[in-house]
């Protein structure tokens, strides 16, 4: 199986997206192959890292571009050192997607200009 996609997530973590999973998510979402890059940066720069009900690593990034101003979502698995992509989605709705998660990692929150 080749590889179409290897990064290295935010926890050090190679994941890679194979062809045959790229094949799988793009009868749902061809859109995605335009966006590769942004499932990268959602990989190595999250501003979310949920833990899902199996284990499976939900990495969550907003990106303003993305129909309309959505957040990516790319759900990965861990095994034997490796992570492997499963699926990526997009969501508008941050809040549903960490519902019964374990939030593993948070993007610390900038001050805001003017706040004290």
């Amino acid at each position: 199986m080749s590889e179409v996609l290897r990064v290295e997530a935010r926890d050090g973590t190679t994941v890679k997206l194979l062809e045959e999973q790229l094949e799988h998510i793009l009868l749902k979402r061809p859109w995605i192959t335009r966006h590769l890059n942004d499932v990268a940066l959602t990989l190595q720069q999250p501003e979310l890292v949920l833990e899902g009900a199996h284990g499976e690593l939900l990495a969550v990034r907003h990106f303003e571009h993305l129909l309309g101003g959505k957040s990516l979502v790319a759900v990965y698995r861990v095994r034997g050192g490796e992570g492997f992509i499963i699926t990526v989605y997009p969501t508008s709705d941050v809040d549903k997607a960490a519902r019964r998660k374990v939030v593993v990692w948070r993007q610390r929150q900038r001050p805001r200009k003017g706040s004290d």
